[in-house]
């Protein structure tokens, strides 16, 4: 968990933005309150540990009587999963976004956001070995025991030292329109809070309907190209390049 005085510090201060816009939807009547839910996930996205991991945690900080050795669900990580899977789609994403809100207050107040970003798109793919009807699992290329995968796209403002995610969308495809579809939304979303100077893309959205789509949408871009002998005839005829390191 969090140590030193300046982590908690920064940690107190993201609280006031992260922790009103978030609601678990718990009753009066519930066995934990919403603080308790609140510590528990707090800690595991920091430590990055199971929801009963960090649950057992919370409670032995609280000198809390808990049996580490156990088998059985920590009741507390089991109070928050049952919350959460409450929560429908539309709910946590609404609530994502609230956050993304105030956060851009609170940076506009203090005039540390920019008028004009440049930003990079990307997909990522997280391992999955259940069913593949489960929302927003792919079929994907055989890695690590599986060739299922939860596929999301993102978009974050990029700057020396800087990676800030501004926008996240599910991927229900992979083919090319999906692609097309997932820029042009990102894009959309992001443009409500900022002015765009470029966006970059890996070579996985060098294609035609995507690149017709950023033309569409009036914005400087640049995409890793493919190898390929088209663009080796492109290259030979003396068309302006920078090469760099990727």
């Amino acid at each position: 968990m969090v140590e030193t005085t300046e982590a908690k510090q920064v940690c107190r201060a993201a609280s006031t933005l992260v922790y009103p816009a978030l609601d678990f939807g718990i009753k009066p009547c519930g066995t934990y309150t919403r603080e308790d839910l609140l510590e528990v996930l707090s800690r595991i996205a920091f430590d990055q540990e199971f929801a009963n991991t960090g649950g057992k945690a919370v409670q032995l900080d609280r000198s809390e009587p808990v049996d580490v050795t156990s088998p059985a669900r920590n009741p507390l990580a089991k109070s928050l999963l049952y919350h959460l899977r409450q929560l429908d789609a539309d709910a946590i994403g609404a609530q994502f976004d609230g956050v993304r809100d105030r956060l851009f207050q609170a940076l506009q107040s203090l005039r540390l956001l920019p008028s004009c970003v440049d930003v990079a798109i990307d997909l990522h793919e997280w391992r999955f070995y259940g069913s593949a009807d489960t929302d927003h699992v792919l079929i994907t290329y055989p890695d690590l025991g599986t060739n299922r995968a939860y596929c999301f796209a993102t978009l974050c403002i990029v700057a020396p030292g800087v990676r800030f995610t501004l926008a996240v969308l599910p991927m229900d495809a992979n083919g090319f329109r999906a692609k097309q579809e997932a820029v042009r939304s990102l894009i959309v979303e992001a443009r409500r809070y900022v002015s765009i100077r470029h966006v970059y893309l890996d070579r996985g959205f060098y294609q035609v309907h995507v690149v017709a789509e950023l033309d569409r949408l009036d914005v400087g871009y640049i995409v890793r190209a493919r190898p390929s002998k088209g663009m080796k005839d492109r290259l030979s005829v003396g068309a302006e390049t920078v090469v760099d390191a990727y």
